[in-house]
């Protein structure tokens, strides 16, 4: 049921982060597809690691990553108004926030344990997005070609 609930609020944050980057009409519905789908991902590798922040962060921002690309070369867009409305809900909001707690309140080693997890969870999204990008990327330059007739090793011998 977590994992219903977490889609749908998901979709709906990304909806109304697409509505407030004033996205186009047409990517909207999809930009936040791609945010559900990748929170869907982040919620689901949780569930089977356990606690580990860095993997599912990760594995969250890869597949909402592979989701942007796809959606960019279907809709003839730019894939950043896929990726970041879709995101913004692997954000360690509470992570910064806790962070900037613990310094004011004078726990520096609680402080500095929360400022290492927020930023390996916001280096795992750079990186998500960036391997996401880089496989489009290559891809995007390969190109499947017919064997050549000289060449081709399933013609049969005579």
């Amino acid at each position: 049921m977590h994992l219903l609930l977490g889609f749908i609020f998901s979709y709906i944050s990304a909806l109304g982060f697409a509505m407030l980057f004033s996205c186009p009409k047409s990517s909207i519905k999809l930009s936040s597809l791609a945010g559900a789908i990748g929170f869907l991902i982040y919620q689901i590798v949780g569930d089977i690691l356990g606690g580990g922040v860095f993997l599912k962060a990760l594995a969250g921002a890869y597949i909402t990553g592979i989701m942007g690309e796809i959606f960019a070369r279907k809709c003839h867009m730019p894939a950043i108004l896929f990726i970041v409305p879709g995101i913004i809900n692997l954000v360690p909001g509470k992570g910064i926030y806790n962070t900037l707690y613990y310094f004011v309140d004078g726990k520096k080693s609680l402080a500095f344990i929360n400022l290492f997890d927020t930023l390996a969870v916001a280096s795992a999204i750079s990186f998500g997005i960036l391997l996401a990008s880089a496989l489009s990327k290559s891809l995007r330059k390969f190109k499947f070609r017919k064997p050549s007739k000289r060449y081709d090793w399933r013609k049969k011998k005579k």
